[in-house]
């Protein structure tokens, strides 16, 4: 008897994969679904940015410097390096950042935009990361890995909050970007040489911007490149025929970044071998890793596992509330450092070990299922955790203590350890049902975020916090037309608290007038440019002044400019309440505090015992700032005085302004 049966097909020696290589051009109704999510993740970006631009929104603080470095871009005073950067301090020698590619982005809005420029480019910056993200996770799965990637980073992006979707501060700008570098490395795993050059200018700029990326970009360099290679090997193994078109792109692509590269690291190059002196390049590399102080394995966990392993992990309210001081613990060198809403060390190491847990059986399905995208997925979430793991331990404790700026990196770590659980179900959930059932529910869950995300919400983080001192820079601008023709002027931060939100944007706005400014501190010409340095210039001094010194009168200065944070009625009401204070403290035997306010000073934050003058309680502001932290016990009638008096206090001297000329050779007296 005849067998009639098709002869069985020969067998296929490849097992089968998914996404080794972009996967199909996408239909209409899946690139109108990519579109749409990919609208829906920078709507948020793009109504922060317009709502604080009606607002009259300005850089204040360091965002200031942002937008004074990003303005001398192609002038005289065009930047090289990056900014300044406080680990300088725990090393004892003034260095910068990397290099300035930053400036160099924000440029052209800078330039053109006014005060609001530096915001537009921030916003740009993360809208062109967000579209990446989309069009880059795309190609790892079809439209709804997309979705899946663009719901993570709205998600991200509504845990920052709308106030640092457009803010320049390079801890805040950096976030998304970072996130974007992270699915880069991803794609170069799964052998997408089309991610090479991004991957290298991404990189390039987090790097030249942020020193506290240093580790994470080099551990995951390394893998992109390892998994790249594998990659590009099982691809020639598997299709010797289609391997010359892939040879043909990895060369292409391959010169592409070496050309990115070259241009990326050019200024930092060029200030390396034309500064007077050790070039900055090798000032971090002889600087590096020489902190007196570190954070250290214990903490380093703890804050680790705070973030991307304990609740709320890295969703909103954790960017606002890690990493704060709690009101008995003290932050610096020296002190017994306490942080709120930390897991124990035990804890923290169990979670972190649940959490490589997941990611391990999230790689080991990904391979069972021939999945590479998956599986590289987890082991670069993996990677980034373990790298993020030695950065926390390695941070140096600074004279302002564990800065939560240097640790905002976690936030994108988290939230790619997320994707790459996510993708399991995502997966799973693949065909079962309507084709664009997924990817309609998961951008559904991108139009609910994106929607979360736009109200206002200010973490006060960074100098967002200073959001405040905008109307009242606006004020100080106005007025700082008595100053044309009175350049050059020396910018003296002598006086002045540390972090006050005015000298930056005094120091911009010199600039928009086009009034020369100079500076003669060795960390502010770091900042400003050797360009700026005085050498044998005629000038004059300009000092800034804040609260009751902004309103007295300095020896041996003239003032041109005041704003005063309180009107008349204002102010005839603090003295009244000021007065008034006084006396009721003069009529106490001691100033009583309540059980925190006793915690408080027995970690030796407040002294033994309280000052007994009202005079000297109230001149020091001491009075202030315990009421400011309730940290007073009171009779009730006197509850509503004490906040109210503080209320105007703290208004007038952080709300009133002067500005003072002085000659050259000026001193304090």
């Amino acid at each position: 008897m005849v067998d009639i049966r098709p002869a069985a097909a020969e067998a296929d020696p490849r097992p089968p994969t998914r996404n080794d290589a972009p996967s199909h051009r996408p239909t209409r109704a899946e690139g109108g679904l990519l579109l749409a999510a990919i609208a829906l993740a920078v709507l948020p970006v793009v109504v922060a940015t317009v709502r604080a631009a009606s607002r009259g929104w300005l850089p204040v603080g360091d965002n200031a410097y942002f937008a004074i470095r990003a303005r001398d871009v192609l002038t005289e005073h065009h930047p090289l390096l990056g900014t300044w950067t406080s680990a300088s301090v725990s090393a004892g020698t003034d260095f910068n950042n990397p290099g300035p590619l930053l400036f160099d982005l924000l440029a052209v809005p800078a330039k053109l935009g006014d005060e609001v420029g530096v915001a537009v480019g921030a916003a740009l910056l993360n809208c062109l990361a967000l579209v990446l993200i989309a069009v880059m996770a795309r190609r790892r799965g079809g439209v709804a890995t997309a979705a899946l990637a663009t719901l993570v980073a709205v998600t991200l992006a509504w845990s920052m909050g709308s106030e640092l979707l457009f803010d320049p501060w390079q801890p805040h700008s950096l976030l998304l970007t970072f996130l974007l570098v992270l699915v880069l490395v991803w794609s170069l795993a799964c052998g997408d040489v089309v991610a090479l050059p991004l991957a290298v200018g991404a990189g390039s700029l987090i790097l030249q911007t942020h020193l506290s990326y240093a580790v994470l970009l080099a551990a995951l360099g390394l893998w992109g490149a390892v998994g790249l290679a594998l990659a590009l090997r099982r691809q020639r193994r598997l299709d010797e025929e289609a391997w010359a078109g892939t040879r043909r792109q990895v060369v292409r692509m391959g010169g592409v970044a070496v050309l990115v590269l070259v241009l990326a690291w050019s200024q930092p190059l060029i200030e390396q071998l034309t500064s007077d002196g050790q070039g900055n390049l090798a000032r971090l590399a002889g600087n590096a890793g020489d902190s007196a102080e570190t954070i250290g394995p214990q903490l380093g966990t703890q804050v680790v596992a705070g973030v991307v392993a304990a609740p709320p992990w890295w969703l909103r309210p954790s960017f606002g509330q890690t990493l704060q001081p709690a009101a008995d613990g003290a932050l610096g060198p020296g002190y017994d450092v306490r942080l709120p809403d930390l897991p124990g060390t035990t804890a923290a190491i169990a979670l972190l070990a649940l959490l490589s847990l997941f990611l391990a059986l999230a790689g080991w399905w990904g391979r069972r299922q021939h999945d590479r995208a998956t599986w590289t997925a987890a082991i670069t979430a993996g990677v980034a955790l373990a790298a993020g793991l030695v950065t926390a331990w390695s941070l140096p404790v600074s004279f302002l203590g564990i800065a939560p700026h240097q640790f905002r990196w976690l936030w994108p770590v988290a939230a790619f350890a997320t994707l790459a659980l996510a993708l399991v179900a995502q997966r799973t959930l693949e065909g079962r049902g309507p084709r664009l059932g997924l990817p309609v529910v998961l951008v559904v869950l991108v139009a609910v975020m994106s929607a979360l995300t736009l109200p206002t919400s200010n973490t006060d983080a960074g100098p967002a916090a200073d959001a405040w001192a905008i109307p009242v820079v606006h004020r100080l601008n106005d007025g700082m037309a008595a100053l044309e023709g009175e350049g050059p002027l020396v910018i003296d931060l002598r006086g002045i608290r540390f972090a006050e939100p005015y000298s930056g944007p005094v120091m911009a706005e010199l600039q928009r007038r086009g009034i020369a400014f100079l500076v003669d501190d060795e960390g502010m010409e770091r900042q400003m440019g050797p360009s700026r340095r005085l050498r044998d210039q005629e000038a004059q001094r300009l000092l800034i002044r804040e609260g009751d010194d902004a309103a007295a009168v300095l020896p041996g200065a003239r003032r041109v400019v005041l704003v005063e944070g309180l009107d008349r009625d204002a102010r005839r009401e603090l003295d009244a309440l000021r007065s008034a204070v006084e006396s009721h403290l003069a009529t106490l035997d001691v100033v009583r505090l309540d059980d925190r306010g006793l915690t408080v000073q027995a970690a030796g934050r407040l002294p033994v015992p309280l000052p007994a003058d009202p005079e000297i309680l109230v001149g020091s502001r001491l009075l202030l700032e315990l009421v400011e932290d309730d940290l007073l016990s009171h009779d009730d009638p006197w509850h509503d005085r004490f906040a109210r008096y503080a209320e105007l206090q703290r208004r007038w001297d952080r709300q009133t302004v002067g500005l003072f000329l002085a000659p050259l050779d000026w001193e304090p007296s």
